[in-house]
């Protein structure tokens, strides 16, 4: 289902510095490893990006439960999922992505752990159309958060990277990325996925 956003520039940028906001609260230095930097960020893009009579704009944030054999990321393939809430006027969207992050660029990635990269995609397609890949490149010993699309990465096409302000701006925050059907919305805001993981069984992804 498509919306017709379309914000005015102050905004895109009030988003845009939330999320490089985001980005720069967290030091490499004292969140090495993907899993504690991947969660430290998620942590500081939750919140209201912008707030007036105009419009406003709120992420939320899901950490996918990873321990355990059982755990929601073993089967669903997802490291996170982020939901954006966004209005303007009368029209009002919720919607929300899945995705798997990965330190490194795609060309990092060994043999191995791209084919594994796949897999994890294509449990996400079981339960959203789109699913995302985060890729947190190293630059001079800061990191550049890039969101590129899973599915033409699991296809092996040249998937387009985005630094993380922009994918913010120009896909979530547009007609162009996130599942907006409630029950995914829903099903996303627990970090079990429980409810995400019965939808899928009962209304699969054609």
């Amino acid at each position: 289902m498509r919306h017709a956003f379309s914000f005015p520039s102050h905004i895109r940028e009030a988003v845009r510095a939330h999320v490089r906001r985001a980005i720069e609260d967290v030091n490499p230095k004292r969140f090495a490893q993907e899993p504690p930097y991947v969660t430290a960020l998620l942590a500081r893009l939750e919140g209201t990006a912008y707030e007036g009579t105009d419009g406003s704009v709120v992420f939320r944030a899901t950490n996918v439960d990873s321990i355990g054999r059982g755990s929601a990321e073993r089967w669903s393939g997802a490291d996170f999922a982020l939901t954006a809430d966004i209005s303007r006027g009368d029209l009002r969207v919720i919607k929300a992505i899945l995705a798997q992050a990965k330190l490194g660029d795609l060309e990092d990635l060994p043999a191995v752990e791209r084919g594994r990269l796949v897999g994890q995609i294509q449990e996400m397609r079981h339960l959203t159309r789109s699913p995302k890949v985060l890729l947190v490149r190293e630059l001079d010993g800061r990191r550049e958060p890039l969101m590129a699309s899973g599915q033409i990465i699991a296809e092996g096409g040249a998937a387009q990277r985005l630094s993380l302000p922009d994918y913010f701006v120009r896909r979530l925050l547009t007609t162009f990325d996130g599942d907006t059907r409630p029950e995914f919305v829903a099903g996303v805001q627990e970090s079990s996925l429980q409810q995400l993981r019965v939808l899928a069984r009962i209304q699969p992804i054609l």
